[in-house]
């Protein structure tokens, strides 16, 4: 039996015209999308407004459970941050996603795979190796799991939010190493009668996979946020195994094709700083040579500590003088100060020692 939260609609619509016939198959679809992710997720579906047929064939097909359980719940008492385990029925394996509450708006991080075949040696997730990648409802459910959470539990600052309004592929894995598992769940994301998020609030984050970089931006219209912590192809290598198999330059081509051809408006660029590494005036000056030309918004992330780590964060005075060169320079860059940081739920402190 399929797991309901790894179908598209499109894909719902077709599999109900071709055995009940085509012409109630569109409403017919728009009304299960709706049950499912409108009114009562993870109550006793009411599907009354269908035939009996219809009815019984959902249910002979579609497995309604999430794919997914809640392990173990880590809360901030500095930012309100919360970090899920979230235990995969299929094989046991562990996940986490972080809820972030910021001014206006409540992100959540979700993860795309079981640990990281990057190997970027600042970030404790690609330590562990990759396992496996999630399926699509694996991605969808940790977003279900999440909201039936918050409306259980009322008592916490994430759940005075009327809903999720941001979802960010940055937890464990690399987005665009499970290309088309991300690209299936960014369209339900995105559904107008799915969880209908504007595709500029859906962000996914990649070190630079090609071509499958070349088919996020073809495919889809969410955001899309590269990883880039040097500008300089034997350094970022050095730290980014990636590199070597595709250079920084040939990314940032690509990039600046899409911004030249309309097709994208802006980039997310996202640097962590390390200190003595890679933020001294040298790399911020190479940093806005290397991306003239492409539209881009920088975020200057200062390391995340974690154990075993062999770099260190730089001072906040490094970090500040480093932005003040890029904005000089006619750059957007703002600093993000990594929420979660005291349960290990910032960028690159996602991993569970229970993972197996």
């Amino acid at each position: 039996m399929n797991s309901f939260f790894g179908a598209g609609r499109i894909e719902l619509e077709d599999k109900i015209a071709e055995i009940f016939g085509t012409k109630k198959a569109k409403l017919r679809s728009e009304t299960i999308f709706k049950k499912i992710y409108k009114q009562n997720p993870l109550d006793n579906y009411d599907f009354s407004e269908l035939s009996h047929e219809v009815i019984a064939w959902l249910k002979n097909n579609y497995d309604f459970s999430v794919p997914l359980e809640i392990s173990d719940i880590q809360m901030s008492t500095h930012d309100g941050s919360v970090k899920f385990a979230m235990r995969l029925k299929s094989d046991g394996k562990l996940v986490e996603s972080v809820l972030i509450p910021e001014r206006g708006r409540l992100t959540q991080c979700i993860s795309t795979q079981v640990g990281c075949a990057q190997g970027c040696r600042f970030c404790q997730t690609g330590r562990m190796g990759l396992m496996r990648s999630l399926t699509t409802e694996e991605i969808i459910g940790q977003v279900i799991l999440a909201e039936k959470w918050r409306k259980e539990n009322l008592d916490f600052h994430v759940s005075s939010y009327q809903r999720i309004t941001n979802i960010v592929y940055m937890g464990m894995g690399e987005p665009l190493d499970n290309i088309d598992n991300v690209i299936k769940s960014t369209q339900i994301f995105c559904d107008h009668l799915g969880l209908n998020l504007s595709p500029n609030k859906v962000t996914v984050s990649t070190v630079g996979l090609m071509p499958a970089l070349d088919r996020i931006l073809n495919e889809t219209k969410v955001a899309v946020a590269l990883s880039l912590h040097s500008p300089f192809e034997d350094e970022r290598s050095k730290v980014m195994p990636v590199n070597l198999r595709h250079p920084l330059t040939q990314v940032i081509e690509t990039l600046r094709k899409h911004t030249l051809s309309g097709t994208r408006h802006s980039f997310m660029i996202q640097y962590t700083l390390l200190r003595g590494i890679n933020d001294t005036e040298r790399h911020a000056e190479a940093l806005v040579s290397l991306l003239q030309g492409v539209g881009a918004k920088i975020n200057l992330i200062p390391l995340n500590e974690h154990e075993g780590a062999s770099f260190r964060r730089p001072d906040l005075g490094r970090v500040y003088q480093f932005q003040q060169i890029l904005k000089n320079s006619g750059m957007v860059a703002t600093v993000r100060l990594s929420k979660g940081r005291d349960i290990q739920a910032a960028c690159g402190q996602l991993i569970k020692d229970k993972v197996k």
